[in-house]
């Protein structure tokens, strides 16, 4: 499929110039994209090049394939779907919704809640909350718990709500990278808390993915607890062989 040097695959590059049509509004609803030759011809690339582009669209839910009717654009919606095979996945991901937060102090986790993330009882963590939306105004999909690691502290009060990840800004204040992401993922009943703040029924379903990111020396920076509705979220991976 190709990687031009220093960047990302073409078939990203193709489905992200796509991506980037549809949510203009080139392409509406029931719209249907060019063909697969034309799109060929149009990015100068092989036609399953292309087809690897359109299955990542398919996958975020963004268009339909169907034999015989072409590629249509999908209905917008107020679901959060999010693909996720790398860290730029997760950066689109983050970019096309709203995470607005507030840093609630110190926090010390101990018990149930260290052991679910990983973290030595007693250790303490910059403690952050708040809620991810699809457009300003729009349903919550997710209630968010952010633990940032206490040697960051001077780099919080700078944290802003933006297209730029908690961690894309940690990293760049605190000069360092992001090497690793680990992902967990859980289905769960909704708690007092979370129903509240997302606006469902106590013990609803949800889905939790616990997220632990860590820097070139294995440095645990930041951790993420996200709960998202059943009915709002929907989570697609691919998987190349």
């Amino acid at each position: 499929m190709g990687r031009p040097a220093g960047g990302e695959p073409r078939y990203a590059q193709v489905a992200a110039d796509l991506r980037a049509a549809i949510q203009a509004g080139d392409f509406g609803e029931g719209a249907q994209l060019p063909t697969e030759n034309a799109l060929c011809e149009r990015y100068g690339i092989s036609r399953f090049t292309v087809r690897e582009a359109l299955r990542r669209l398919q996958a975020e839910g963004l268009i339909r394939r169907r034999r015989g009717s072409g590629t249509i654009v999908a209905s917008p919606d107020q679901v959060l779907r999010q693909p996720l095979s790398d860290v730029a996945e997760l950066l689109q991901y983050a970019a096309e919704s709203e995470f607005q937060f507030k840093d609630c102090g110190t926090i010390t986790l101990s018990g149930p809640r260290a052991e679910e993330l990983g973290v030595a009882g007693g250790s303490q963590w910059l403690h952050l909350t708040g809620l991810r939306r699809m457009s300003p105004g729009g349903a919550a999909v997710a209630v968010t718990e952010v633990y940032i690691n206490p040697a960051l502290a001077a780099h919080v009060p700078g944290l802003r709500p933006g297209p730029e990840t908690l961690f894309q800004q940690l990293a760049r204040a605190g000069g360092f990278r992001v090497r690793q992401v680990v992902q967990n993922i859980s289905a769960m009943a909704a708690g007092n808390a979370e129903a509240a703040a997302l606006g469902i029924a106590r013990r609803a379903p949800v889905l939790r993915i616990v997220r632990v990111y860590s820097d070139e020396n294995g440095r645990v920076v930041e951790i993420s607890v996200s709960s998202h509705p059943g009915d709002r979220f929907t989570y697609s991976m691919h998987i190349d062989q």
